[in-house]
């Protein structure tokens, strides 16, 4: 082709143009007023905590919540048999972890995620002395069969009363007066 420029060449050079500034406006326009995190959320974050004994060792099966930070329970969780636990894809901000396990006292730890990164926790769980230590239910040996009075907060007067007669009625039940 010659060195001379068609129609067509000048067409091209022409839309080209344009574009180049349209292109350029509206990048400046967004970032000016900032609508990329609009099209283009944050990347999410992660937690990874282990969960540990005061000796260094790991606690299994141990329960964690996740929290957010106005108390909302966002998921709930066991520790794995080397006491981790892990949650992906959280939008960064704050968070409340607890954790707790039969005798154990629970730990409750707040957390702050950033995007795009792994916060890493190191939760140790101290031992609850014996007498705090929830015992394994046992048939209690009931030697008399009346309630006994228990002081109680206020409403609870009234609803061991309701129990009371209607365990006065089931009982009436059983025996029919014939």
């Amino acid at each position: 082709m010659g060195a001379e420029e068609t129609r067509h060449d000048l067409w091209l050079k022409r839309i080209n143009t344009w574009i180049a500034i349209l292109g350029g406006s509206v990048a400046s326009v967004a970032g000016t007023y900032n609508f990329l995190p609009s099209f283009f959320p944050p990347a999410p974050g992660h937690i990874a905590a282990v969960v540990r004994e005061q000796g260094g060792t790991p606690v299994p099966r141990a329960h964690v919540e996740l929290l957010s930070s106005d108390n909302v329970l966002l998921a709930t969780s066991e520790t794995d048999r080397n006491g981790r636990f892990i949650r992906k894809d959280l939008e960064a901000g704050s968070y409340i972890v607890k954790v707790s396990r039969a005798a154990f006292e629970p730990q409750t730890a707040k957390v702050s995620i950033a995007s795009k990164k792994t916060t890493d926790l190191d939760l140790v769980l101290r031992s609850r002395s014996r007498a705090q230590v929830p015992n394994s239910p046992q048939p209690a040996a009931i030697s008399n069969p009346q309630p006994a009075a228990i002081s109680q907060p206020d409403g609870s007067a009234i609803r061991s009363a309701l129990e009371e007669t209607g365990a006065a009625w089931i009982k009436n039940l059983s025996n029919p007066r014939r």
